[in-house]
């Protein structure tokens, strides 16, 4: 899309989803504080624009209409992976919610295959292209553990070993990774890995955190201990 100042227009029009950003707001957006030019915001802003407009072609189906107080991208959210990523996160929810695990897995997969990289990765940082990065990817890892619990309802357990502990190592604060985890391994009969787990769990909070891990953990780990004896 050309200069990283336009760019950011886009992610921060594309994120309003349809509404009017305001001039003002736009130039918080393309210039940090303290880095604003010293030239006239308004007429600098709207040289961006028409990058934009020149950029944007039949192709991607997406008008970039001026309204007062500044503008607005007119587009179809199916042209977007976000939003379709959004819409199949919400279709993979209810039927969790409605116990149908089999068709959960499979919108949920298609969900998450929308994704090739981290969220804005390629967009220089604005207050709204961080806040929608954070947004994105917290959905993205809520999408991942739902697809997760699914395979676990139909008694894959085994076959989402892998993917949590890749989720586990890049979000180690993450207690319901770690509960996750130890629950698939307990179900695969790995009983003395899911107390490993749980010990690598409880020093990871106190390291970084000072804290026992929390009830749901550690009456896990009981549960582990006391089901069918020994340790094996």
């Amino acid at each position: 899309m050309g200069s990283p100042k336009v760019r950011i227009l886009l992610a921060v029009l594309l994120a309003a989803a349809g509404r009017t950003i305001s001039i003002e707001r736009l130039a918080e957006e393309l210039w940090t504080p303290g880095s604003h030019p010293h030239r006239d915001q308004r007429n600098l802003v709207q040289q961006y624009v028409m990058r934009l407009r020149r950029r944007l072609d039949d192709r991607d189906r997406a008008i970039l209409v001026t309204k007062a107080p500044g503008y607005r991208l007119v587009f179809d959210p199916e042209r977007l992976d976000a939003c379709r990523f959004e819409a199949l996160h919400t279709e993979g929810q209810g039927l969790f919610a409605a116990g149908a695990y089999d068709k959960a897995l499979t919108v949920l997969g298609d969900a998450l295959a929308l994704w090739r990289g981290p969220a804005m990765e390629d967009v220089p940082v604005s207050p709204t292209v961080r806040t929608e990065a954070e947004r994105l990817e917290e959905a993205r890892l809520a999408a991942a553990e739902l697809r997760i619990d699914a395979s676990h309802r139909i008694g894959a357990h085994g076959d989402t070993l892998a993917e949590l502990r890749a989720l586990r190592l890049r979000n180690p604060l993450r207690e319901g990774l770690w509960e996750k985890e130890m629950t698939a391994l307990l179900a695969s009969g790995r009983r003395a890995e899911a107390l490993d787990v749980y010990q690598r769990a409880r020093r990871t909070f106190q390291e970084e955190l000072g804290l026992e891990p929390g009830t749901t953990l550690r009456d896990l780990q009981q549960v582990i201990l006391s089901d069918g004896g020994a340790v094996r």
